[in-house]
């Protein structure tokens, strides 16, 4: 009799067809055989795309049809026809490597004080490269975002939160629910290697936003979670906007022209 629990892939699809059979193959073919497949087909316009769709049939695969809302609704309205006792959300054009489950869940289930496991990032498509996420804390993710957005928790703790907000328009909708899962506690265990193979495409989402619609998000995020702000102080050297300051020309400039002025203070005093 199979003990494992069961994983629930929460699979949305606006216009990416083209890529959806590659990532769902990437899920068949995992070590890690006790799971499901929500599809959320978010409103495509694209033909190739509706056509792909209609045409998933497997066992463990359930597609759902809906009006485009966003990836924040599409992955709560997957999450809330799932069945799984873990959620790991995975983009339609990106692929997962055979053994995240397997490990992420073996530490999920040995570990109850610890609500994500995230994992590094394998670049492909138009550019190829690794992205490394820096050490978890607390702290830091007040600051800027530290995991892809397929992670995987427990279906409990998602419906302790209010889901993905559906106010984050555009991006960071993985973001905010990180800190709705961490504000009354817990941990993140982060796994060093690139499980999940991210694609760099001619256009995607996360470049379709302006640097002023970026700002407005971060705002939004700070005004959906006041209170975990408010208890914690953030270190502002731990803000994405300190590291793109800091390494400014505009800042180097500045640092070496007050230099000798700096020196000269130490000296009077």
């Amino acid at each position: 009799m199979n003990k494992d629990p069961l994983i629930s892939f929460i699979v949305p699809c606006y216009n990416d067809g083209k890529f959806i059979l590659e990532c769902l193959n990437s899920i068949h073919e995992q070590d890690y055989k006790t799971y499901e497949v929500i599809i959320i087909n978010d409103g495509s316009k694209d033909k190739i795309t509706n056509q792909i769709v209609s045409t998933i049939v497997h066992p463990k695969v359930k597609v759902l049809q809906t009006t485009n809302q966003g990836p924040a609704k599409a992955r709560n309205l997957g999450i809330l026809n799932s069945q799984g006792k873990y959620i790991l959300p995975l983009d339609a054009d990106n692929k997962i490597a055979t053994s995240f489950v397997t490990e992420a869940i073996a530490v999920l289930e040995n570990n109850p004080g610890i609500k994500i496991v995230s994992c590094d990032l394998k670049i492909f498509g138009l550019k190829d490269g690794y992205v490394k996420f820096a050490t978890y804390t607390l702290e830091k993710l007040l600051g800027r975002n530290l995991m892809e957005c397929a992670s995987i928790y427990r279906r409990e703790d998602f419906d302790k939160t209010k889901g993905y907000n559906p106010n984050m328009i555009g991006t960071y909708e993985d973001w905010d629910l990180w800190l709705s899962l961490l504000e009354n506690g817990g941990e993140v265990y982060q796994i060093k290697k690139p499980y999940i193979f991210y694609r760099i495409k001619k256009t995607s989402r996360n470049q379709s936003v302006s640097s002023e619609e970026h700002k407005r998000l971060r705002k939004q995020i700070y005004l959906n979670h006041q209170n975990i702000y408010s208890n914690n102080f953030l270190d502002p050297s731990e803000s994405f906007e300190y590291h793109l300051l800091y390494n400014s020309k505009e800042y180097k400039l500045g640092r070496f022209l007050l230099k000798p002025l700096r020196a000269l203070q130490r000296i009077i005093r």
